[in-house]
């Protein structure tokens, strides 16, 4: 039986090289996965890439069956060891976790979000870096209890003024480490591709347990791709329907852009570099009246028809995809469950993404009082509502 989503997503990258993508969605159906289906299914790959019926390709398309091949060897002997009861590969733990907060509309919470849990995981005893990404209305430092302005920010980094994010890090006054931002630039908000490179490369050189990631409520590029760097990525919302709906869209358009990056400068060594597969890619995701696909679905229906061998290559991105639904200001359970389902739905229908919900967070006036009291809530009170209600998602999603 597979138990943690890092054990999952594991399985399903493997039965990408074997199975249809239907499969690879459907967790009842790799709970009962058995030998001899998966024999069969390798076996389909065999025969489908075996020299004697690739006579008539060519030598690029040879070498691209045997790299396959190989591929789904590979992923057929770890999942014929799964089956036989070996314990699933150790997933190594990363020494920095990344949580990118996000939602494609303002004033849902998410810095209030992001400065409260970056306060709790310092209380748990973790290094915590906390990071205003919204760089077109940076506000965690308030959230967080620091003066509005401050001595060093991001843009200050980006300008080449400090070498390292390291060097514009501020010690917070309640436990997790600061780096800000500074909307009153003009222009702050548009940096452009050679800078939000950087900041990338520098976010995973950061030296913490934790960086908790405050972004903006848009879904432009560098927002999105900010978003994508987190190892979890909480999507926050409330319970009235503009901001719902502008949460189903942030998540489509999330993963409507890591679709986009396999065939563009972004990409690690999985990069696309079939121009067809491409330009099909491209147009599925772009923003579109008339979109060419409806779902993922469709959309991997045309990527096998095109082409079988590259259909692992699409599929990995829509499996890495792993958000996190959380609902803020919520007065009852019955609230959050309807949101919930309403998301949930779209989100499997559309986009073959199995969205979790680990928990919301309840209507507190004390948190109204945030701002004014110069102070974040858990800090004050460490054992209050806000800190059981973000320990309840911490614990549900497994962040520690």
């Amino acid at each position: 039986s597979l138990y943690t989503t890092a054990e999952i997503k594991a399985v399903q990258k493997a039965c990408s090289y074997l199975l249809a993508p239907q499969q690879i969605f459907d967790l009842k159906f790799l709970q009962k996965l058995t030998d001899f289906q998966l024999r069969q299914a390798y076996l389909r790959q065999v025969k489908y890439c075996h020299p004697t019926v690739s006579q008539g390709d060519s030598t690029e398309r040879k070498t691209k069956k045997l790299a396959f091949l190989q591929k789904a060897h590979a992923s057929y002997e770890y999942l014929m060891g799964l089956i036989s009861g070996e314990s699933p590969a150790h997933v190594q733990k990363q020494q920095t976790k990344i949580i990118a907060v996000g939602g494609a509309k303002g004033g849902v919470g998410k810095s209030m979000l992001a400065a409260n849990l970056s306060v709790y995981l310092t209380q748990k005893g973790f290094k915590t870096v906390a990071m205003d990404l919204d760089l077109g209305g940076a506000n965690l430092a308030l959230y967080l209890g620091e003066k509005f302005i401050l001595e060093r920010t991001i843009n200050d980094f980006l300008d080449n003024k400090y070498a390292s994010l390291a060097d514009i890090i501020v010690k917070g006054k309640y436990g997790p480490q600061l780096i800000g931002g500074d909307s009153s630039e003009l222009g702050a908000a548009n940096i452009h591709y050679a800078h939000k490179m950087k900041l990338l490369r520098a976010i995973r050189n950061i030296d913490a347990d934790f960086i908790v990631l405050d972004l903006g409520g848009d879904t432009t590029y560098n927002m999105l791709d900010f978003f994508l760097l987190g190892d979890y990525g909480l999507v926050v919302t409330t319970k009235d329907s503009a901001s719902y709906i502008g949460a189903y869209q942030f998540l489509k358009t999330a993963m409507y852009r890591k679709l986009n990056r396999i065939s563009g400068p972004e990409a690690d060594e999985d990069r696309i570099t079939d121009k067809k597969l491409a330009s099909l890619l491209k147009e599925a995701t772009r923003s579109s009246k008339k979109p060419i696909v409806q779902s993922m679905s469709e959309l991997l229906h045309r990527v096998a028809a095109h082409d079988p061998l590259d259909l692992p290559l699409v599929l990995k991105p829509i499996i890495e995809f792993n958000p996190y639904l959380i609902i803020n200001r919520i007065t009852n359970s019955s609230q959050a469950m309807q949101v919930t389902q309403t998301i949930v739905s779209l989100s499997d229908k559309t986009l073959s993404v199995h969205l979790e919900s680990p928990g919301h967070i309840r209507k507190i006036p004390e948190i109204e009082d945030n701002l004014r009291n110069f102070a974040p809530l858990v800090a004050q009170t460490p054992r209050g509502k806000l800190a059981t209600d973000i320990g309840k998602i911490v614990s549900k999603i497994g962040i520690i």
